[in-house]
């Protein structure tokens, strides 16, 4: 193409503002408009770039080849249907939607269109995730555990499940490739009238066993992964990018480096716009890992405790 991919970006949260920072210096990629309905946020982060600013995103219409949508996951399905039937080229943040209908909709919209349609599962892009395929043969039994400090600056319009959780479920799904058959779940209401402690036990077609742990009330900040193999185990510190893989009695830890996810992903996206390549993490993949959270949630036993945390 002759000129850069014009890109925008709705929504300046605290994640949103990373999309900006790092589609200013992507090469090739024009930022030409951000949006949010914050006027004084609009404004500073206007003058930082100096592009300009709007709090409609409507006003993006006719000025982008592409967007990245950073907003609360309610508002997803509108804005992003918007854009799609409009011929504009979208990244999503994770949850896709906050329904499976409107995922699947989605879906549809950017297939009919062939439009790239990728949901911000940046956990797919952090090197770490990526070499573990090739650790993971046959498993038996799969441990996850992703917790956080409560943090009430945090927009948390969805519960823990769609929030944390569905991150591990999206790996777990694209690492195992067999699908779920039989769901547990038990979660405990803190703050509102979400859970923000849930446990789920998933049984999968291959056979394969998966407990997952997602907290956003925990003292501490942890993020790891653990596969039991026949032969031995493979575990990932999320946070650290160690893997430590153990096997016939010996152990070896690796520290995978690589650049900034979030800057893995928007490149990644922006290719996908200019080659027409399909997508790490495509519209069918957030519906996948959607589908398999609404079902953790029906399935759960809410409780709330008397005492808050």
């Amino acid at each position: 193409m002759s000129r850069g991919i014009r890109v925008g970006v709705v929504g300046l949260g605290q994640w949103g503002q990373h999309h900006v920072r790092i589609y200013h210096h992507l090469p090739d990629v024009d930022l030409v408009g951000i949006v949010d309905t914050a006027s004084r946020q609009v404004g500073a982060f206007s003058r930082r770039y100096q592009i300009p600013g709007y709090e409609d995103y409507r006003a993006l219409f006719g000025k982008v080849d592409a967007v990245s949508l950073v907003v609360p996951t309610a508002l997803h399905y509108e804005i992003a249907r918007e854009f799609l039937n409009r011929g504009v080229h979208v990244l999503v943040e994770k949850p896709i939607t906050t329904t499976v209908e409107e995922a699947a909709e989605l879906v549809d919209i950017a297939q009919r269109r062939g439009l790239t349609l990728l949901v911000g599962h940046v956990e797919r892009f952090k090197p770490a995730v990526q070499a573990l395929r090739e650790q993971v043969t046959e498993p038996l039994f799969v441990q996850v555990r992703r917790v956080r400090m409560w943090d009430p600056r945090r927009v948390m319009d969805v519960g823990v499940v769609l929030d944390l959780m569905i991150h591990d479920l999206d790996i777990i799904l694209t690492l195992l490739r067999s699908s779920v058959t039989r769901v547990s779940a038990i979660g405990a209401a803190i703050h509102g009238d979400d859970e923000d402690l849930a446990v789920a036990h998933l049984t999968l077609e291959s056979g394969c066993l998966a407990s997952f742990v997602a907290s956003r009330i925990s003292p501490v900040k942890a993020a790891e992964l653990e596969i039991t193999l026949p032969d031995g185990l493979v575990h990932l510190n999320y946070l650290s990018q160690q893997i430590t893989v153990r096997r016939s009695g010996t152990q070896r830890r690796t520290v995978v480096k690589g650049e900034e996810p979030l800057r893995a992903e928007l490149t990644h996206f922006v290719d996908c716009v200019r080659d027409g390549a399909p997508p790490l993490v495509p519209g069918e993949h957030g519906l996948r890992a959607l589908e398999v959270a609404q079902r953790i949630l029906e399935r759960m036993t809410l409780i709330t405790p008397r005492v808050a945390v």
